[in-house]
């Protein structure tokens, strides 16, 4: 009885460190969810239908984003937008305009959007900009939370869970392994069925 214990609980590490070690790659986002968004998304392993693209700001990701609804496959869109538009300046009522569009379109299409609360930024990815982007950051994703409630559409934290974690990213925006694995459990806790 002790073996098969211990040989279980073996097993469970294994799976865990393996899944660490591998940026979650051994567990994956289910076939009917779309993730759409800039390079946050791109990076992150764990989704089965990817539309993050490098760079993009909201504007970007709403121009491509009806070839994403049209398909009609997906049951659900988790949205995470707006860190380039913070880095970019762009002023948050517009970042909010895009992502409310995006939100709409989706639910016209049958589709349930969930917006997500982008993750801290701790310094720009360039070295020479040292601004420091933590109350844009915060400002702008008090008003996702607003946006999400105004519409009844479910929220998914990405800040909280890396906040006070510079270590979680790469370069102070982009995500390590750590960073993702952190995202993950917030949109699993948020979305079970993601």
């Amino acid at each position: 009885m002790k073996r098969t214990i211990f040989n279980y609980s073996s097993f469970i590490l294994l799976l865990l460190f393996l899944t660490l070690a591998n940026g979650c790659r051994y567990m994956k986002g289910a076939a009917n969810v779309a993730f759409l968004g800039d390079s946050l998304t791109r990076g992150w392993f764990y989704p089965h239908d990817n539309y993050g693209i490098f760079g993009n700001n909201s504007a970007q990701i709403l121009k491509r984003s009806s070839a994403v609804l049209r398909t009609h496959k997906y049951k659900t869109l988790i949205l995470l937008g707006g860190t380039n538009d913070v880095l970019q300046h762009v002023n948050p009522a517009v970042t909010i305009k895009n992502l409310r569009t995006i939100g709409e379109t989706a639910q016209e299409a049958g589709i349930e959007p969930v917006l997500c609360e982008i993750p801290p930024i701790f310094h720009s990815w360039m070295k020479e900009d040292k601004s420091d982007y933590t109350s844009n950051v915060l400002a702008l994703n008090k008003q996702i939370v607003t946006l999400a409630n105004e519409h009844h559409w479910k929220l998914v934290d990405y800040y909280d869970p890396i906040a006070g974690h510079p270590e979680y990213t790469s370069d102070g925006v982009h995500m390590k392994r750590r960073g993702y694995w952190a995202m993950e459990q917030a949109l699993v806790q948020a979305m079970p069925s993601s």
